[in-house]
This record gives structure tokens, sequence and C-alpha cells, in this order.
């Protein structure tokens, strides 16, 4: 099987290596190499490890992805740059917040008198 038909993820060298990684610890520590010895083929797998369940591995794949992208001189997209970590997009559920119910009689009509004053 060539290289090439392989998902983009499992062309990192770090692939097998976070695989049989034991605890959280050795899989930070791998994360950290990446940015040192890391190449373009590291950036799908990080993207992998951004959805992991695990909070810690998926901030720090975020953050070494970015370092990584700048190291190398990769651009990232606008859209991609304002994106926030996918951990972020449930606090709300964590923290169980919910939208306030809007109250239909409630009614803001401001007039502007400001703009009909007089100089």
């Amino acid at each position: 099987m060539e290289n090439n038909e392989l998902p983009k993820y499992l062309q990192s060298i770090f692939y097998q290596l976070f695989e049989y990684a034991t605890d959280l610890e050795c899989k930070l520590l791998l994360l950290d190499e990446m940015l040192e010895v890391g190449d373009n083929r590291e950036i799908p797998f990080l993207e992998e490890l951004e959805n992991s369940e695990e909070a810690k591995i998926s901030n720090k794949a975020y953050e070494i992805k970015c370092a990584l992208q700048e190291k190398l001189g990769i651009l990232a997209s606008e859209r991609e740059r304002r994106r926030l970590p996918m951990n972020l997009c449930f606090i709300y559920d964590e923290f169980n917040i919910r939208p306030s119910k809007v109250d239909e009689d409630l009614e803001f009509e401001v007039a502007l008198d400001i703009m009909e004053m007089e100089k």
C-alpha cells in the first residue's frame, strides 16, 4: 500500500507513537515534540486531535497546530484564526447555562428625539 493512499492524518510519524502512549503526560510530551521536529504532515493529525474528548489534548493540539503552521510559514485562513477550540462550543452545557426566554409583551420602542433636536 502506498503512503499516499492512507488518510492524511495517518501519514504523520507521530500517529503510531501517540496511539501507543499510555498516559496523558506522554501524549502531551509527544505534542510538544511535534512542534520541534514536525512538518506539514503533522497538521492533519493535529486537526484530528483537536476533536479529542480529552480537553487538554484538544487544546494542546490546537496550540501546536497554530504554532507549527506559523513555524512552517503556512498561513491559516482568517476564518480559522477566529475559530475557537471545539471544547468551548459546549461551555453552556457544561455550566448548565440556558438562554433566557423572550417576553413577547416586552417592547423597547425608543424614540430617537436627539436626532430631531435643534442645533
